[in-house]
């Protein structure tokens, strides 16, 4: 059953069914950040779920993560031997072939290089650690390393070159690092190297390393910095810190708190930072939460982390979630089913509080209210209705309604733009994927080319476009000095003033 919310607009005789929104990919791309998400490879090229795990997908995110298909303990099979079985399905083999990222237009993140722990190294290597000396330890990583990096190059912008390579426990180990074949084999240098490899192998990737439990400003984070600056001594090249996100529905995200400081820290130790793995857990009993409140509180959670990537952007342009629906979410079997529903989609792929909290907080960049909209190039001139569904500018008085507009959020991160005479009558679009798409009007009928998107831009100043070609823009015709939708050209006729004529709150 599709959850649906019902939305009644200010002076619009309508109702909106909010219950398919313009997608998280859209409403993230607009505001310059990339929304990634792990995936499980099978699930994609199975097309399980009557097609319904690959559309959410593609629906919701820009960049995807093999949630386990390229680590080395499924890659490297052996010495100088691979399986590329997963990383060629993903982004193609050789430089001139395409994988599926390329043909869906997705990036993807390399994931990972160096998982710093014996659990998850390959067997064979630890079957034959007795016979492997340092230097041939080093060759190995040497000539693994470059065989995945030079094998990917330019079909992704970053590689988590480590993982997870300092203990929770203490110990006598420098940084506080796990117990490895690679430190055993190398000592501290192995992370020296693995690195140095990398940006052999490819020197235009982002490198980055990747933590659970750094998120909060502690031990941990602090033994991380250290073994970073450890590293840039050393003349390697890190770019960047992956912090998790693994979190409950109890945690609180604010301004100034130890998750702000700790991102602080790490940006002013010259690193950008990116949100890597972020779920948020409830406690389950029977397959249920036990407090029932939790899925708002969920919900709200979500949207901190959320706001707390846009506070550090473009430090942190990036978010990803551990996966998007319960349905294949790591947490219940790890937490003994104790814990679960740490995804924005449920079991059945319908929207939890969550999404909508991401959607609003992604596309709802105006408050509702009456608006003048003049093109940045005319900025003494106003958008007005015209004979024949038609608009045209012309100049006029913002406190004369009839250069005004009531602007309404709609619920499923679009807008819908109404003028104050005509409130039964909306802005739509016509043709949209034409070259020219024409703007007219036409009486409100809960279509979907009744539906804008805005970006804010500065200064009362917004990008807006038809909800069905999100990537055009309204634009002023320069010949004919109309307005239509073409593709974006970054100038002044397609940048539009809001002019605010009296707030409504909703």
């Amino acid at each position: 059953m599709w959850r649906v919310i019902v939305i009644f607009l200010w002076s619009i005789d309508c109702v909106i069914w909010a219950q398919n929104p313009i997608g998280l990919c859209a409403s993230a791309s607009l505001r310059g950040l990339l929304l990634g998400t792990a995936i499980l490879i099978h699930n994609i090229d199975k097309n399980v779920d009557n097609g319904n795990y690959t559309s959410n997908l593609k629906k919701n995110y820009q960049l995807v993560i093999p949630e386990m298909g390229m680590k080395p303990q499924q890659i490297w099979t052996g010495e100088n031997e691979y399986n590329w079985t997963v990383g060629d399905w993903l982004m193609g083999g050789t430089l001139n072939t395409t994988g599926w990222t390329q043909q869906n237009d997705m990036q993807v993140s390399g994931h990972i290089l160096i998982w710093a722990g014996d659990v998850h190294a390959p067997a064979w290597l630890l079957e034959q650690e007795a016979n492997i000396t340092s230097d041939k330890a080093k060759q190995l990583l040497n000539d693994y390393i470059h065989a995945v990096v030079s094998r990917y190059r330019g079909k992704t912008k970053w590689w988590t070159v480590m993982n997870e390579a300092i203990d929770d426990k203490n110990n006598t180990n420098p940084f506080n690092l796990r117990d490895c074949f690679w430190l055993r084999k190398l000592g501290v240098d192995f992370m020296k190297y693995a690195f140095m490899f990398a940006y052999e192998a490819n020197p235009d990737v982002e490198l980055y390393y990747n933590e659970y439990g750094i998120e909060r400003i502690g031990l941990k984070a602090n033994r991380t910095i250290a073994m970073i600056n450890w590293l840039q001594s050393q003349g390697v090249i890190v770019h960047g810190i992956g912090l998790q996100f693994h979190i409950w529905t109890g945690n609180s995200i604010t301004p100034g708190d130890a998750y702000y400081q700790s991102a602080q820290q790490f940006i002013d130790n010259n690193l950008n930072i990116m949100v890597t793995e972020l779920d948020i857990a409830m406690p389950m009993k029977d397959d249920k939460p036990i407090y029932p409140g939790d899925i708002q509180r969920q919900g709200l959670v979500y949207r901190d982390v959320l706001q707390y990537v846009l506070h550090f952007f473009p430090k942190c342009s990036t978010l990803i979630t551990w996966g998007f629906t319960d349905r294949y979410s790591w947490i219940p079997a790890a937490f003994n089913y104790t814990a679960g529903d740490g995804l924005p989609l449920d079991w059945f792929y319908q929207h939890k509080p969550a999404y909508w909290q991401l959607q609003e907080e992604l596309a709802r960049v105006l408050i509702d209210g009456l608006y003048c909209l003049s093109p940045k190039s005319q900025s003494d001139k106003y958008l007005i209705p015209s004979v024949n569904n038609t608009v045209q500018l012309t100049n006029g008085d913002c406190n004369d309604s009839k250069y005004q507009w009531n602007i309404t959020w709609l619920g499923d991160g679009t807008y819908c733009l109404s003028p104050v005479d005509s409130n039964t009558r909306a802005l739509y679009i016509y043709n949209a994927s034409a070259t020219i798409g024409q703007v007219q009007m036409s009486n409100w009928s809960n279509d979907f080319r009744e539906e804008w998107v805005f970006t804010y831009k500065n200064n009362n100043i917004y990008r807006i476009a038809p909800r069905n070609a999100w990537s055009r823009i309204m634009t002023v015709d320069d010949t004919t000095n109309t307005v239509v939708v073409i593709d974006d050209k970054y100038i002044d006729n397609q940048t539009w003033i809001l002019t605010t004529s009296q707030i409504n709150l909703s």
